[in-house]
């Protein structure tokens, strides 16, 4: 294919890409999960709350990202963004400073707290095994992009991968079992 005709098809292919507004409309629809999914990385609503903040940003941002990956990049965005503020030891900031104002997205005030019931099992477990708990069984990543994500080798990630799996089926048996002695 001739240089010039490779750009052609480039222009050409552009609107097929997200715009901003795409991406506005995405995080207003897809808010409730993806609040989920950074309140079960970080396990802390505020660390959860920069975290879908920066990862809004970074995808308005974006202007190569296809249409039909938007999801998925705000979702990998998310991930890459709470582990960014996990490893790093920043701590979680309590208000959203230089976060308002036009192209920005604020969570909604407990929004992220009502559906998490369910979740305390997984939000029990210590962060590594949280993350590759998350990453690996819950969003479905592979072993090698979770380690990738995470800087940890493949046998790391499936070590955490089962301990984070044995846990949480320990914790729901003992769960069911006290729940059959008091309904029994």
């Amino acid at each position: 294919m001739s240089r010039s005709r490779w750009f052609d098809n480039r222009e050409r292919n552009r609107g097929e890409y997200a715009s901003k507004e795409e991406f506005v409309s995405l995080f207003q629809s897809e808010r409730m999960a993806l609040q989920r999914l950074a309140l079960l990385l970080t396990a802390n609503s505020n660390a959860a709350d920069r975290c879908l903040a920066l990862a809004f940003r970074e995808c308005i941002a974006s202007s190569s990202v296809s249409k039909d990956w938007t999801l998925a990049w705000a979702r990998r965005l998310v991930i890459r963004n709470a582990i960014n503020l996990m490893v790093s030891g920043e701590p979680p900031l309590s208000e959203m400073d230089g976060y308002e104002g036009e192209g920005s997205f604020v969570p909604s005030a407990g929004c992220s707290e009502g559906p998490m019931e369910d979740s305390q099992p997984i939000l029990g477990l210590n962060t590594p095994d949280r993350f590759v708990f998350v990453i690996c069984v819950l969003e479905r990543y592979s072993i090698h992009d979770c380690a990738l994500l995470l800087d940890k080798s493949p046998q790391d990630i499936c070590e955490a991968r089962q301990k984070a799996i044995n846990q949480i089926e320990q914790i729901n048996e003992s769960s069911d079992s006290s729940l059959r002695l008091v309904m029994g």
